[in-house]
């Protein structure tokens, strides 16, 4: 550890005089990409200080605007370790992103993502719901609910947020599906052949997993208006 601070403290003299932003993206890159994630979070942490006094919406300064900007810096540096599947480090960006200025509906469905693959349900749906109380309309953070609420075996109001988002979003095959999921998990299975039928009506498409999908085993065998639906499948 002694070692790499030192080579730390060295390229940090190096590029002193550089430009500051591209040297830390730069230079954490570089320790991400050698497996020193430990090392390139201590960088962020040390690159960029959120100020401390803030001044109110209604008296917009030069700390705010740079709160706001390193809320952005945030976001972005911790979408990047989320697409390389890095969710602890990228939860620990979003949420810097959070205090930093990025406090709205995206950095929480965001976060709610990765907490839901961390395994962190009561997490993953507190940052569900703040993120609906920032923007309700927005159909995709009812469908992550849903499956926040399923982990928990809260399946009745997995279909309830389910039906929420395709009521936001009518034409979303994949959300239907879902739906049809969450109905047959409930035991509705009227339901949740309704659901299943306006999926395939609006294009859904993967046959092979609906063929064998446990979520739906309750209403195996299929009945003929959906069977007759999947043996008109393309070839």
């Amino acid at each position: 550890m002694n070692v790499l601070r030192a080579e730390i403290l060295l390229l940090r003299e190096k590029w002193r005089d550089q430009p500051r932003e591209p040297f830390y993206d730069e230079l954490s890159d570089l320790l991400l990409r050698a497996g020193k994630i430990t090392a390139a979070m201590n960088l962020m942490e040390a690159s960029h200080r959120v100020p401390a006094d803030v001044p109110p919406d209604h008296a917009r300064g030069e700390a705010e605007d740079q709160a706001v900007t390193d809320g952005t810096w945030w976001f972005r540096r911790g979408m990047e370790y989320a697409d390389a599947s890095v969710f602890e480090e990228a939860t620990a960006c979003l949420t810097r992103a959070l205090a930093a200025g990025a406090d709205n509906f995206e950095t929480h469905y965001c976060l709610a993502g990765l907490y839901k693959s961390l395994e962190r349900p009561d997490q993953a749906e507190a940052h569900c719901r703040s993120s609906l109380e920032a923007n309700a309309g927005f159909a995709p953070t009812w469908l992550l609910l849903a499956a926040v609420l399923r982990l928990t075996g809260r399946v009745t109001e997995s279909a309830e947020a389910a039906h929420r988002a395709v009521l936001l979003d009518p034409e979303c095959a994949p959300a239907h599906y879902d739906l049809a999921c969450y109905y047959a998990l409930a035991g509705e299975a009227e339901k949740a052949l309704a659901a299943l039928e306006t999926a395939l009506d609006k294009g859904f498409c993967d046959f092979e997993w609906l063929g064998r999908d446990p979520d739906l085993e309750a209403l195996r065998p299929f009945p003929v208006v959906i069977l007759a639906r999947l043996l008109q499948k393309p070839a």
